[in-house]
Parts: structure tokens; C-alpha cells; sequence
């Protein structure tokens, strides 16, 4: 696969030597805009993609990473996403086991829970009907207890399994960019788009900043995947709003709160369905469902009330679990599209995207992780509609060489040849775009990161060409966003 920062570097190069023209210019690095980047190449056309942030920084690498087959659009009727996110689903597994793995979960039934046994039975079913992968099965409460006796259950009425699948966000996203970039994608991360620019025929381009100068880009069409802030650049379709919903998890030691499979049961409080599940040898404990109704930034932290609330599911399962345990936590906010007039609760609202489109522009915003080939498919329909070209089918990437493993990095998933590859070849501007989004240590190793200061910075210094000063300005850069976005407890002020 090509190098990312290579190609960032070139394509800065060509912007400031005057290459100005491309046939499609995508405005957004999250999952939508990387699969958008990858088929418009996959199809010919010249593309530019800009980041105001990091690659992923967004939504997209705040998601719960579980890859969702469909079922809990089955529950409420949904029969055609339920098709679709199940033929996604099994088509990543397929194409790509090791970054989309199943995930066996496990819905717990408690005497006064729903739905009942024997409801969870018939609805999957009738999911098998879809996924052909799904294998459902029973557990009884005595099979269920031996599999997690560390847990509460004894007053379990058993588990009804399934299986979904898992994997990690960001490294979706760097699978799809480092293929667009063999297709010939330029692109550009921590370059924000200014403005969309303007002809006698509609939309004409955008204007980004480059050396502290205005700086146009024409296109024959922008493509508007920025997500959450999509309508910072155009407005939403007449009666369609933008309802920012939060959800937040806990990093767990899977040590000392194993999770086997995702093990699946209501809160006692709302009855809202909560998992802990195992991810990049941790334990995962989410997600909250909530209205974000704070400034919508980049960096979303967990509230008091949020980790209050999933702090008080994981006592159900482990009245002796301790907060002290807690390794890191992430935040991320979903863009739902709702009527202006909605008032449904936010578990209710519809996870559909909305796709739009005038003269020169296409937008896109909302969706699920699952089913970002579809969705990038529709976008680019519509926009190879406005350049008057034809288009083939979607097709994933091809799998790219695992890089070979050497030391792993504490207790860890990575090892540091993985990290000096992810520092040297994709485009690392700060140090948390390596810590949080190339690799994800900042989650999962948390404050034990601190142990491996020294080698960190050495690798940095070696693979990215930093002085000694700027690896200690960026080591106390990715601590300070690290506590006020990723700490256990972030609502808190890093000494308390």
C-alpha cells in the first residue's frame, strides 16, 4: 500500500504549485468520506480529499466499533436495513477477517427483562432469514454461569447468542485511504475548508487556506461528508434537522472484567440495552443514548451523568467492580437526521442517512459504520450523475500486507514495529493522531502509557524527524487532550 504521509506531502506540494482542477473534491476524513475517496479513484476520477482534522477524528473513530448485522432494525420493522447491514456485514467478514471479526454476544434474560426467551428466539429466527452467519442458539442459566462466574447471574433465566461482528474504526478508514491512494487520491489532513466557492452554474468549488493565503480548488462536484458539521457548509433539506446524539464507554481491563462474548442486558434503570464486549484485549462497557446539546466540537467528553449511568449498569453485573479500574474512556456524537418537529427519544430516532444534492454539490450525513460501501455507492452515483460519467459497481479494497509484529507494547495489541510503521508511513501530524487513531494505546493502555515515555518519543524522534523539544511539547499536548477527552473520568480536572 501507498505511504499516507508521502502522498499528503505531495499533494500539499502540488496544491501550492498551482494544481487546482480535480472531478470530484471530497470535504471530510471520517468513514463516509474515506469510502466516497476510495470508489471515486476506484472509478477514474481525480479526487481531493480534505480534513479539517485528522483522518477519523471526528464521529468515526468514536463509534462503538461493533459492526452490526441488523437486528435491532429487525425489532422495529425495518426489514430493508435489516437486509442490508447483514450483507455488509458478512461482506467485510469475508473480505477482510482480520480488521472485521464475529463477536458471539450474549442476551441476558433476567425473570422481569424483555423481551422474553422465547420472543428472542423467534426474532432471531426470523434474523437468520438475513444473516445466514447468525447461528442463534440458547444458553441455559447453569451453562451461562460457568462461562462468567465473576458475574451476578445467578438469577439469570439463561442467554439467548448470536453473532455480530467487531472491529476498530480508524484502522477502516486508513485500509481505505492508503487504497485510494494506489488509485492516485490526493489528500490533505488539519486543512480546513473555508468556504464553497461559486459560478454562474452553481457550486464550483471550495477555498481552503494553504501558507496563510486564500487558496481555490475547482471541482466538478464536492462532495460534502463532513458529518456532524456537514451544515456548516450548506443547509439541510426543507423540515430536516441535525440531532446530535451522544454515546459514551468505559475501558475496562479484560483481565479483571473478562467479556467472553458481548454480553448484552437492559440498565436497571431505563431498560436500555448495555454490553460489555471485548475489543483490542480490553473490555468495552457502552453505550449512552443521549441529546448533545453543548457545543459541538471536535473533542466530545463523557459527562458525570453519563459514567454515573453505565457505572451503575456494571454493578449489576459486578456489585465489587471498582472505578479505579477503569483504563480510559472515549465519547462520540452520532449525526441522526429527524424531522424538525421530533421528539421521539433519542434510542428511537433513525439511524438512516440523508443524502442531497444542487448543482456542483452532493452531501451526505448520518448512517452506520456497517454500511459505508452502500452509502458511498449512492453518493457517488449522484455525483458521476452531475459529470456526466458512468460508473461501476462498488467493490471493498484489496487486503493490505499485515505489518510483521515484533516486541508487543506493554500488555497491549500492538507492537512497536507496528507503531514505527504507523509513525512513518501514516501521516502523523501530532502526536495523538498516533497514540488515538493509528494505533489506539491511548485507550487501551491509558495512563500506563506514562511507563513508555522515553521509547515513544525516541521512535518519533527517528521515524518523524522531531526535535527533543517538540516531542516533549507534543508528550504534554496528547496528555492534556487525553485527560479532558479520554480519561476515565474526564469531567474531572486532571489532579482531582
Amino acid at each position: 500500500m501507498s505511504n499516507l504521509a508521502q502522498r499528503i506531502q505531495s499533494s500539499l506540494r502540488a496544491l501550492t504549485a498551482g494544481k487546482t482542477d480535480y472531478d470530484v473534491v471530497i470535504v471530510g476524513g471520517g468513514i463516509n468520506g474515506a469510502a466516497v475517496a476510495w470508489l471515486s479513484c476506484l472509478n477514474g476520477f481525480s479526487t481531493l480529499l480534505l480534513e479539517a482534522g485528522d483522518f477519523s477524528s471526528g464521529t468515526s473513530s468514536r463509534s462503538s466499533k461493533l459492526i452490526h448485522g441488523g437486528l435491532r432494525y429487525l425489532a422495529k420493522g425495518d426489514w430493508r436495513l435489516t437486509r442490508q447491514a447483514a450483507q455488509a456485514r458478512d461482506q467485510l467478514m469475508a473480505h477482510h477477517p482480520e480488521l472485521v471479526q464475529p463477536l458471539p454476544f450474549w442476551f441476558l434474560h433476567q425473570p422481569q427483562g424483555n423481551p422474553k426467551p422465547w420472543q428472542m428466539q423467534i426474532a432471531l429466527k426470523v434474523y437468520r432469514q438475513f444473516a445466514k452467519g447468525c447461528q442463534p442458539g440458547r444458553m441455559t442459566p447453569r451453562q451461562l454461569l460457568c462461562a462468567t462466574p465473576q458475574y451476578q447471574l445467578e438469577d439469570s433465566l439463561g442467554a439467548s447468542r448470536y453473532f455480530d461482528a467487531i472491529s476498530d474504526d480508524c484502522a477502516l478508514i486508513t485500509w481505505l485511504l492508503e487504497a485510494a491512494v494506489e488509485k492516485g487520491l490526493d489528500l490533505c489532513h488539519y486543512t480546513p475548508v473555508e468556504t464553497l466557492t461559486h459560478n454562474e452554474h452553481g457550486i464550483s468549488g471550495v477555498c481552503i487556506t494553504l501558507n496563510g493565503e486564500p487558496h481555490p480548488v475547482t471541482a466538478g462536484v464536492v462532495v460534502n461528508c463532513a458529518g456532524a458539521w456537514c451544515s456548516e457548509l450548506t443547509a439541510l433539506p426543507d423540515e430536516q434537522v441535525i440531532r446530535p446524539l451522544r454515546g459514551s464507554h468505559l475501558v475496562l481491563p479484560a483481565w479483571r472484567y473478562p467479556s467472553p462474548a458481548a454480553l448484552t442486558f437492559e440498565h436497571p434503570d431505563d431498560g436500555r440495552p448495555v454490553y460489555l464486549y471485548p475489543w483490542l484485549g480490553c473490555s468495552v462497557l457502552g453505550t449512552t443514548d443521549l441529546d448533545h446539546t453543548s457545543a459541538l466540537r471536535r473533542d466530545i467528553a463523557m459527562t458525570e451523568e453519563e459514567f454515573d449511568y453505565l457505572w451503575r449498569a456494571m454493578l449489576t453485573l459486578d456489585p465489587k467492580a471498582q472505578q479505579q479500574d477503569i483504563i480510559s474512556s472515549w465519547s462520540g456524537v452520532r449525526p441522526v437526521i429527524v424531522p424538525k418537529d421530533n421528539h421521539n427519544a433519542p434510542s428511537d430516532a433513525s439511524r438512516e442517512h440523508l443524502v442531497w444534492s444542487e448543482s456542483g454539490l452532493v452531501n451526505l450525513t448520518g448512517g452506520k459504520l456497517t454500511t459505508f460501501l452502500d452509502t458511498a455507492q449512492e453518493v457517488l452515483s449522484q455525483a458521476a450523475n452531475q459529470l456526466k460519467r458512468p460508473l461501476r459497481s462498488a467493490e471493498l479494497p484489496p487486503i493490505s500486507a499485515p505489518v510483521q509484529r515484533d516486541w508487543p507494547i506493554g500488555n497491549s495489541t500492538y507492537s512497536w514495529s507496528q507503531l514505527a510503521h504507523a509513525a512513518e508511513q501514516q501521516g502523523i501530524r501530532h502526536l495523538d493522531d498516533l497514540l488515538l487513531r493509528r494505533t489506539r494505546l491511548g485507550l487501551t493502555l491509558g495512563r500506563d502509557l506514562l511507563r513508555y515515555q522515553e521509547p515513544i518519543l525516541e521512535l518519533c524522534q527517528h521515524h518523524l524527524g522531531w526535535s527533543a523539544e517538540h516531542c516533549h511539547a507534543q508528550w504534554q499536548r496528547f496528555w492534556e487532550i487525553w485527560h479532558s477527552f479520554y480519561s476515565p473520568h474526564p469531567f474531572r480536572s486532571p489532579a482531582s
